[in-house]
């Protein structure tokens, strides 16, 4: 298990999705905290599911492209899969891969705020 600074917004784990039920997201992946970093201190995370799949056209929109690098610590391209939040135990969480940069961190919350209709009226 990691300090509670790896535990913070934008920390990029390797994680076990599964057990999954139906279309979840399933196997070990690369998984994106977007919980926020106070609320990490719990013994739980939120996370985006990130997938090296090529997507298509309709999920395009909904999936933000990340190029390996050593801060990312990821080895191949990826997608941030930003409609697809699930809440696990840290005991998923298997070890962290790096940080994700801030703008595409904020790239995700216009998708997740748009996802999760939070925009203020």
């Amino acid at each position: 298990m990691g300090t509670s600074s790896d535990y913070g917004l934008g920390n990029l784990w390797l994680i076990r999705f599964d057990p999954s039920i139906g279309s979840e997201i399933r196997k070990t992946r690369p998984g994106l905290i977007i919980s926020a970093t106070d609320f990490n201190q719990r013994s739980r995370v939120t996370v985006l599911p990130i997938t090296s799949a090529t997507p298509n056209a309709k999920m395009l929109p909904v999936m933000i492209a990340i190029e390996p690098s050593e801060i990312n610590g990821l080895d191949t391209p990826s997608h941030v899969v930003c409609i697809d939040p699930a809440t696990f135990d840290k005991k998923r969480l298997i070890r962290r891969l790096g940080q994700l940069e801030a703008e595409q961190i904020s790239q995700i919350k216009r998708i997740l705020t748009a996802y999760l209709d939070l925009e203020s009226p």
